[in-house]
């Protein structure tokens, strides 16, 4: 039996001429998923830079929400679908959200990386969400 899952991503702004904070926009998502695996990734001092983790997909073959939250000191590239090179970064505290009421017909997304840009100086971790089918 599916799952729903619901995301929601909600900006407030201050657009050109306008009042502080005048501006806002929210974006919804809801996805139904068979199968999902959430945790995070330890990175340790003594993992010399760069190091790749996988993110775990467990049973999940095409993603329908992924979230990658880094909470290194540093940023971290991502690698999605076996890219040979990082795709784009994630800063200290940023996010990378993928939501979708389906997967794609070609080239969801089956499998993401993470590479670390420098060690760590304690024990720190990346985040994750991955649900689908």
């Amino acid at each position: 039996m599916a799952s729903t899952a619901t995301a929601t991503f909600t900006i407030q702004y201050t657009p050109p001429s306008a009042p502080a904070n005048s501006g806002n926009a929210t974006f919804t998502v809801t996805a139904s998923h068979n199968a999902q695996n959430v945790g995070q990734i330890d990175v340790n001092p003594s993992d010399t830079s760069p190091t790749s983790f996988p993110i775990p997909f467990g049973s999940v073959a095409k993603a329908r929400v992924l979230v990658i939250k880094n909470l290194l000191e540093q940023d971290i590239g991502v690698r999605l679908n076996a890219a040979s090179a990082d795709q784009f970064q994630i800063p200290p505290g940023g996010e990378f959200i993928y939501a979708g009421s389906a997967a794609p017909a070609t080239t969801p997304i089956t499998e993401a990386l993470i590479r670390t840009t420098a060690a760590p100086t304690a024990t720190q971790s990346v985040q994750y969400w991955v649900l689908g089918d």
